[in-house]
């Protein structure tokens, strides 16, 4: 969902002033934040929410550190994106799975007879 608020940003912020900010940026950062978030589905990249963190720390401190002294209202689009992307980024990947210990006491029974 926030990368495909990314990739409409451009035409949402259209007459807003971008700063030196070329919307091809927020279409990259979207495609990034789809890709990352899609790879988080499958077993194997365990570890993609680390590529999301990192992503969200670029969304975040970037436009402060190369836009300043003035962050225009794309800019902060950026910023704030990223933070909630730190958010749920912070989540485990398999949080619709039972922990190891609910699941192993499911499957012992409850009863001897």
């Amino acid at each position: 969902m926030l990368g495909c608020w990314l990739l409409g940003s451009p035409f949402i912020f259209r007459g807003a002033d971008r700063g030196d900010m070329p919307a091809i940026g927020d279409f990259v950062i979207g495609l990034l934040v789809i890709g990352f978030a899609s790879l988080s589905f499958r077993q194997w990249p365990r570890f993609s929410h680390v590529g999301t963190l990192l992503l969200s720390a670029v969304m975040i401190f970037g436009p402060g550190i190369a836009l300043t002294p003035h962050v225009p209202p794309a800019g902060e689009n950026i910023m704030m994106t990223g933070l909630l992307l730190l958010l749920l980024s912070i989540v485990p990947n398999q949080t619709s799975a039972a922990s190891h210990v609910w699941s192993s006491r499911l499957k012992a029974p409850r009863f001897k007879s």
